[in-house]
């Protein structure tokens, strides 16, 4: 449900002043994962131009506190990191620090999957 409301304060108070703090603190602080992957993926759409928010995202990928569990999968739940990962893959393909990032992840994350997945996008970056 706080998900949902997150989305929700995304798309119809993007132009209100309190909505990208909110967000912010969400994809920081909230303690459930959905909410701030929610948060992460909103940000991106709707402030995908604020080059604020690169640290944000940098810093999400190393200190969000997701852990993996058996029923993830089912849920449909995804790992805030990755989420975060992603976002600077695909905005920031060329800055540097997402090589280092990517490098990073595949050696040090305790997701086996975002591992993989970081793998994948540094080989695909690299070619």
């Amino acid at each position: 449900m706080r998900q949902a409301a997150v989305q929700e304060l995304a798309k119809g108070w993007k132009d209100d002043p309190d909505t990208l703090p909110i967000l912010k603190a969400h994809a920081q602080t909230d303690d459930d994962s959905d909410v701030r992957q929610a948060a992460i993926q909103a940000l991106a759409q709707g402030w995908k131009d604020d080059l604020t928010l690169f640290e944000l995202w940098c810093d999400r990928v190393l200190k969000d506190p997701y852990e993996r569990d058996e029923y993830d999968e089912l849920l449909g739940r995804k790992n805030p990191r990755q989420i975060a990962l992603n976002v600077l893959v695909q905005q920031y393909p060329d800055h540097p620090k997402i090589l280092e990032l990517l490098q990073d992840r595949t050696q040090n994350d305790n997701d086996k999957q975002l591992r993989e997945w970081a793998a994948e996008q540094l080989a695909k970056l690299r070619n």
